[in-house]
């Protein structure tokens, strides 16, 4: 009897295992967005991939699509390239080539779409930018959140590495990089000392992507006060100019030009607090050299007179377009 029952437990067990390897071996299919991956030898940059993301089709053993369901690093459009596949700097790759690392799984790709789902035209393209080091690279601090008296950085030099064709275009004045502060608190010894990440750009949040080496710096920075912003109201733009200007033309400006300014300024929390709206003034500043313009209006920026040092404008004066005509005559028309 009891052999009668292993014999039994023996053959189900086998049966089961057969029935599940015949539905993992099922072939099945699917549909996934997945990402592109590029990746180039040391020493080089791979940037501007286009698309970065593909749908994609495909067809497989039932056991095989799950365990890449399972792996995401598995489920990408992969190219690990050579310094021989990078002969230029665009890069236009088959897009099928990126799921040869499918082949050992049977997996198979039926079709390519792009993120979208939308048409393809089966390529991927890149930028390859071979990588060159600059050393001595200074670290400017950036204080926000509080006025700093001098603020420093240690190492006050750091080693970037940046893509060739972009230091290229790059003015040696900006081989700078910014260490960002951000202060919520001013703290009771007005001194801040504190590890910093630096910006991923060389030159400035207008320069060129880089790495750094080291990626943090300590910076000191010696506080004056909180900094706070502040809405001074709404202003009327004046006008300033010769009186023998104003004697002879009147001042005409577009029709749908705004005379008024809102203003909000920001500084050090004492003065930003003192300061009241008829301590400033916007001024809309005329010059001898100014002329007639017919079939054009002409631009000009506003100056703000009057703020105490330290408190600035939070955003630029909008342009103001205008024109002169003479009295007594018709305004030219733009």
């Amino acid at each position: 009897m009891t052999e009668r029952i292993r014999t039994f437990l023996a053959v189900a067990v086998l049966t089961i295992a057969i029935w599940v390897w015949a539905d993992l071996e099922q072939t099945d299919t699917g549909e996934d967005l997945v990402p592109v991956r590029i990746k180039g030898p040391a020493g080089f940059r791979i940037s501007n991939v286009n698309p970065k993301q593909l749908t994609v089709t495909f067809v497989g053993p039932k056991g095989e699509l799950q365990a890449l369901r399972a792996a995401p690093e598995q489920k990408v459009c992969r190219f690990n390239l050579t310094e021989a596949e990078l002969k230029s700097d665009l890069l236009i790759l088959p897009a099928r080539d990126g799921f040869r690392h499918w082949i050992d799984r049977n997996i198979s790709v039926t079709g390519i779409r792009d993120e979208r789902g939308g048409t393809f035209d089966g390529k991927i393209y890149a930028n390859a930018s071979r990588l060159v080091t600059v050393r001595k690279v200074r670290v400017v601090v950036q204080v926000t959140g509080a006025v700093a008296k001098a603020a420093t950085a240690d190492p006050p030099e750091v080693t970037a590495r940046v893509a060739e064709a972009d230091l290229d275009r790059l003015p040696k004045s900006n081989h700078f990089v910014v260490a960002p502060l951000d202060i919520d608190v001013v703290p009771e010894s007005l001194k801040v000392e504190q590890e910093v990440t630096l910006d991923r750009r060389l030159g400035g949040p207008d320069g060129i992507d880089a790495t750094f080496d080291p990626p943090t710096v300590k910076v000191s920075a010696p506080l004056e006060s909180a900094v706070t912003k502040k809405m001074i109201g709404r202003l009327p733009i004046l006008i300033s100019a010769p009186p023998e200007m104003l004697n002879r033309y009147r001042i005409v400006f577009q029709p749908e030009a705004e005379r008024w300014v809102e203003l909000e300024v920001e500084g050090p929390t004492s003065a930003v607090e003192r300061l009241k709206p008829q301590d400033v003034r916007v001024q809309l500043i005329l010059t001898a050299d100014d002329k007639p313009n017919p079939g054009s209006w002409l631009p000009r920026e506003p100056v703000l007179v009057g703020l105490p040092p330290g408190v600035k404008l939070v955003k630029p004066l909008p342009t103001v377009n205008f024109n002169l005509e003479k009295h007594n005559e018709k305004p030219p028309t733009p």
